[in-house]
């Protein structure tokens, strides 16, 4: 593959240190993007001094996230086959590019991020509240993804711009670098890490627009999103499409539609549901269709459907059906010894209370035959489903 890299140099309020940050990137890449994001200070007079590169320029402060998608935009539609991200606060160091630009040459699609553990020279140390930030960020990183990047934080990264131009990627801010990282990994796109320079200013000499609350809250967001993700959507649905609860949600039903669709599964799925929705174990009906078709392999959105023939609505109906299913078919020989445990077992003022609605023997006998005769039911409507269904999904899902 051949190899086409530009530096993405995003800023905002960088006047003091813009101009020899550009001077450190010539030395090692004549391609530069830079984002000049609504800045209010000197930066916009001192980039049009500058010769070679390309200024995007923002009338008012959109975020780094922003500015990023920007920049990739303009670079990808040059074709441009890698952006490398480079901040404009002076904590990166020009002679790390090429590090970058060797590990592309090896790995063209991955995203390569910069893990700042080379120390320079009389540098200050990394404060505690970046030391902080760093291990939280890999700790949940490693949870979202499996990948372990030590330093997520880090600004400087090569992206390869084809394959991030597919990613749906909507935040504007700080969050947008963490963001695209996840997006990245669940979209089978390798992120990996390579040493690069640790260099911290003072106090006095750094210039951060990071608000710690606001900032951190947008973050936070993004976590909290990917962790739902995590927990409750399978892999396959995971791995594909935007970081947002609803667009996965909207990939997890068109996937479960999708699959298992042929006539027979269509219409055992229909049927299991129905079997499932008429059993006498109510309050766990959700629970019992989704293992029984994770093992089975049905359809859960149509398995869902079936179940909801014991909805509120039409409960009462079926309960009683099912009564007088268990009273006409199960022998009165099956029902007596579960009965007998039954009525030792109940309280008295339970029976009573239930006693009315019975029009025959005693609690447990009545108990009995609603259990029994809802498998019956149960049972029968599933055949019927299945064999009524069977046609019906035949026509619609017509095997190409």
């Amino acid at each position: 593959m051949s190899i086409r890299p530009v530096v993405v140099i995003p800023t905002y309020n960088n006047a003091g240190t813009i101009v020899s940050i550009i001077s450190d990137v010539k030395r090692y890449c004549s391609d530069i993007v830079v984002v000049n994001d609504g800045s209010t200070d000197e930066t916009a007079l001192l980039l049009g001094k500058v010769d070679n590169i390309k200024v995007i320029g923002f009338d008012k402060n959109m975020g780094k996230g922003a500015a990023l998608q920007a920049a990739f935009r303009y670079c990808n539609d040059r074709k441009f086959t890698h952006a490398i991200t480079f901040d404009a606060d002076g904590q990166h160091l020009g002679v790390d590019i090429p590090v970058l630009l060797d590990n592309v040459n090896k790995e063209p699609g991955t995203l390569w991020i910069g893990d700042r553990t080379i120390m320079v020279k009389d540098g200050v140390e990394q404060p505690p509240r970046s030391r902080f930030g760093r291990r939280f960020g890999a700790f949940w990183f490693r949870f979202y993804t499996g990948v372990y990047i030590r330093d997520t934080q880090c600004g400087l990264r090569a992206y390869p711009l084809e394959a991030i131009s597919a990613l749906e990627c909507y935040s504007l801010r700080y969050e947008y670098e963490i963001e695209i990282l996840i997006s990245a990994s669940w979209n089978k796109i390798a992120v990996k890490s390579v040493p690069v320079h640790l260099l911290y200013m003072t106090k006095e000499e750094r210039v951060s627009h990071f608000r710690p609350f606001i900032d951190f809250m947008r973050i936070s967001k993004v976590n909290s999103r990917a962790a739902m993700i995590r927990l409750f959507l399978p892999k396959n649905v995971r791995m594909v499409g935007e970081l947002s609860i609803r667009a996965k949600l909207k990939a997890f039903v068109l996937h479960e539609l999708k699959a298992h669709t042929t006539p027979k599964r269509a219409a055992a799925s229909l049927a299991i549901g129905v079997l499932v929705g008429l059993s006498p174990f109510h309050g766990f009906h959700m629970l019992t269709l989704i293992a029984a078709s994770m093992v089975l392999k049905f359809n859960r959105p149509l398995s869902f459907l079936g179940v909801s023939i014991s909805s509120a609505p039409l409960l009462p109906f079926w309960i009683f059906a099912s009564y007088y299913a268990g009273a006409l078919c199960i022998p009165d020989g099956w029902i007596a010894p579960f009965a007998l445990v039954i009525n030792a077992w109940i309280p008295s003022k339970w029976a009573e209370i239930i006693q009315p609605y019975i029009p025959v023997g005693d609690f447990g006998v009545g108990f009995m035959q609603w259990f029994f005769g809802s498998f019956v039911i149960g049972v029968v409507g599933a055949f019927m489903t299945y064999f009524l269904t069977l046609p019906i999904c035949k026509k619609l899902l017509v095997r190409k």
